[in-house]
């Protein structure tokens, strides 16, 4: 009955599911240095918290009318549904990601090169560190965080390729531990791409 007070409360919402996300990522991190299966279950039930907040958000929202709304408040609607949609996006990588560590990872003891680990380690703490920007940015609507964060997008972006063609060097090198994960890691790498598209996109 008062669209600002329901789209504050949404907003609050939606930072629990990127709480939720931040969890997921670190978790998977973990999973990839340790190969704990059983961290494995307990990461995909937290996407299960992400899908009842996004459902729980976008039905909270369809009950404010939009005609009601003045046109701030019907573009941070629009802003809300957008990002909850995202973040819900990257949950499901997330959940996809984690199945492919535990069919093709630790069911057969593989282990990433050292270079490889270093690789995604620093892109994971990239993906976290937009993740928090791409938050703030959704909170507070700041121009100079936004064009922070399309500019990492780029620089994430660059890495990634870099990163992908530094494992091809090492493929060619012959070593045993980059071909037994090849695919995997290409996989990954490029699906922190994905994720940090979605964590940028706040930014526009």
């Amino acid at each position: 009955t008062t669209p600002a007070v329901a789209l504050a409360n949404a907003a609050r919402e939606t930072l629990r599911i990127g709480d939720t996300i931040e969890q997921m990522l670190q978790g998977m991190y973990e999973v990839i240095r340790d190969n704990d299966a059983e961290k494995v279950t307990a990461i995909i039930k937290l996407d299960d918290d992400v899908d009842r907040l996004y459902t729980a958000v976008k039905l909270y929202l369809t009950q404010v009318s939009r005609e009601q709304l003045d046109e701030r408040d019907s573009r941070r609607w629009a802003e809300i549904i957008q990002l909850t949609i995202n973040l819900e996006h990257v949950g499901d990588i997330l959940e996809r990601i984690l199945l492919d560590l535990r069919d093709k990872k630790i069911a057969h003891r593989l282990s990433f090169s050292d270079a490889g680990m270093g690789e995604i380690a620093e892109l994971h703490e990239k993906l976290v560190a937009n993740l928090r920007l791409g938050m703030s940015v959704f909170l507070n609507g700041d121009v100079d965080s936004a064009q922070r964060l399309l500019a990492e997008k780029e620089r994430f972006r660059d890495l990634e390729r870099a990163y992908h063609d530094t494992h091809l060097d090492r493929l060619s090198g012959q070593s045993l531990q980059s071909i037994e994960t090849s695919s995997l890691h290409l996989d990954i790498i490029s699906d922190m791409r994905r994720i940090n598209s979605f964590f940028c996109s706040t930014a526009y």
